[in-house]
């Protein structure tokens, strides 16, 4: 009888100390840590489809040339969820595994920011923001902490804002959890402070916290919420066949960084799109010239370890390879959408594991290579 009353009393000094941590902490203890399907936990605002949904066009070659058997054993170690290439706008090679296929949608994470960065450009375009030299506090009074005068857009979407932040995926108490896990971004943007060593401008360090901003630019000059922008302005003109969501807090405020939940074919339309300079079909979607801009890396920016900044842009990343210089959406667990112009192509793969290296200067390591490598190999077949 004692050993039962001693075990219920350490079972209710767990409850209480569990009960008694913030929201975002009890969130990270009880998930662990981030998956693809984590839209299944967070309240969401929907993307509709578009009113006038247009299939891919499907290639003559349509699968007839795969990545060597190495390459596709790569992406069974990596769980790849979904592997496309596109050729010419048709799909040349479509391969899904994990109980995975082409209506169902998986979490974009950080790909979502390159989408941030489209519709920035697009706010630009309509006059709703005047210039990336703008003031982020004349968007956003929501950064109480951030003064005036002290933090441009550009900063922001060139991922040089210094604000005090840890970009900390494994400590369950950092802001970063916070923000996914998290249920106020009002809150967190109120915490939000720059370093006292103005390196804004000059200094390469990614925060996902500087997407959030942008997000928070977006919905109050647009006066709508992230979603119906995105399908405004994204997923209408670009015909997307399938509904997608983007995950939010309980206000509704969609986590601007992360968070888009679609199908492989519908996240190939935002790589086709930039591949042709901002057009879908004859309609221009995002502006040519500042998607030239957004795909050109800001080269005046180092990082910490004094390295140039030659592998991003405005929320995008830049890669060369094979004397290739390929712009690409990223998300931290392998979600990637590449945008080859030499070969007028496109490859999205989406999975649920990838391995880093934190010594790569250049924040890309073989697993990003080996995905291009294998959509290389589809199209650089006799076939196509």
């Amino acid at each position: 009888m004692k050993k039962l009353v001693k075990i219920l009393i350490v079972f209710a000094v767990v409850a209480i100390a569990y009960l008694s941590l913030p929201y975002h902490v009890q969130m990270g203890l009880k998930h662990n840590f981030a998956d693809v399907d984590d839209y299944k936990l967070f309240k969401s605002n929907v993307i509709h489809k578009s009113t006038h949904p247009e299939e891919w066009k499907i290639s003559e070659t349509y699968n007839k040339n795969k990545p060597s058997n190495e390459l596709l054993n790569f992406f069974d170690e990596r769980k790849t969820c979904a592997f496309l290439v596109i050729k010419n706008n048709k799909i040349v090679y479509e391969r899904y595994a994990e109980d995975y296929n082409k209506e169902t949608i998986s979490g974009s994470f950080s790909m979502a920011k390159t989408v941030n960065a489209l519709l920035i450009g697009k706010m630009i375009e309509l006059g709703k923001i005047h210039s990336l030299e703008d003031d982020v506090k004349k968007y956003v009074p929501e950064l109480t902490q951030i003064p005036s005068g002290k933090l441009t857009i550009k900063d922001v979407i060139t991922m040089s804002a210094d604000i005090d932040w840890d970009e900390s995926y494994w400590n369950i108490f950092s802001l970063t959890a916070e923000s996914y896990y998290g249920n106020d971004l009002d809150a967190l943007m109120g915490k939000l402070k720059l370093r006292p060593d103005n390196q804004q401008g000059k200094l390469f360090e990614y925060q996902s916290c500087c997407t959030q901003i942008l997000g928070y630019i977006i919905k109050n000059v647009s006066g709508k919420s992230l979603a119906e922008c995105a399908n405004e302005y994204l997923w209408t003109p670009l015909g997307a066949e399938s509904d997608a969501l983007w995950s939010t807090d309980k206000k509704g405020m969609e986590k601007s960084f992360c968070c888009i939940n679609a199908t492989a074919r519908d996240f190939a339309r935002l790589g086709q799109m930039v591949l042709q300079h901002g057009r879908w079909d004859s309609t221009q979607v995002i502006d040519a010239a500042y998607i030239t801009q957004m795909t050109t890396p800001a080269s005046y920016l180092k990082d910490e370890r004094g390295n140039t900044c030659d592998w991003y842009g405005y929320q995008t990343w830049i890669i060369n390879y094979k004397n290739e210089s390929i712009p690409y959406f990223r998300g931290i667990l392998g979600q990637f959408i590449f945008v080859l112009p030499k070969e007028n192509a496109v490859i999205v793969r989406l999975g649920k594991k990838i391995k880093k290296d934190s010594e790569d200067p250049h924040y890309q390591n073989n697993d990003i290579r080996n995905y291009i490598e294998a959509g290389l190999q589809v199209l650089n077949s006799k076939l196509n």
